[in-house]
């Protein structure tokens, strides 16, 4: 158990450092800016905590934390793939779960993978595959199912992703899910 807790605190430092090594370049004011972009050419660990109170007769509250890493890779002078993988860590109140109690765990992991031209004027745009893996650790926690689709992003304008759930080779089922995040940077 102690060497498990060593490797997780080895990894996260050598994450944070690589962080702080490869902005040491970069201004404040940029930094600012980037940290805000979902695609920027920048590795980051964004941690979201979502929390929904008031479930249910008995009022009992849900938790999300979804742990995101942002890992960049330049492909050639002309193009970046921006990595983006949404893991969720999820606590389900008893009446979400089908009369199981609470169940504690993690949900379907989505991984998105974008295409950006290095050069991209004023509008940053990018573009690729989305996919989702059933790697909940509970049926409660997720589909069971995999997911695949296409993934767009125009910045100023927002995120948006859409992925069809596959149960066997190409047999699409009418399970969907569809992000849509607006916001702009400047």
């Amino acid at each position: 158990m102690v060497s498990g807790k060593v490797c997780v605190l080895s990894l996260t430092i050598l994450i944070f450092t690589t962080c702080i090594t490869y902005g040491q370049d970069t201004s404040n004011s940029d930094l600012a800016k980037q940290s805000q972009n979902p695609i920027a050419n920048l590795i980051s660990l964004p941690l979201q905590n979502n929390s929904n109170f008031g479930i249910g007769p008995d009022t009992e509250t849900q938790n999300i934390l979804n742990i995101q890493p942002v890992w960049p890779f330049s492909i050639n002078d002309k193009w970046n793939l921006i990595t983006r993988t949404i893991l969720p860590v999820v606590s389900q109140p008893d009446i979400l779960t089908g009369g199981e109690g609470r169940v504690n765990g993690l949900g379907d992991t989505t991984f998105t993978g974008f295409f950006l031209p290095k050069d991209s004027a004023k509008l940053t745009w990018g573009a690729g595959p989305v996919f989702l893996i059933p790697t909940a650790t509970d049926d409660a926690l997720g589909s069971d199912k995999w997911g695949a689709g296409a993934s767009a992003v125009f910045l100023a304008s927002g995120l948006s992703a859409h992925c069809l759930a596959m149960s066997g080779l190409l047999q699409v089922q009418a399970a969907r899910i569809s992000i849509c995040l607006p916001g702009s940077i400047s």
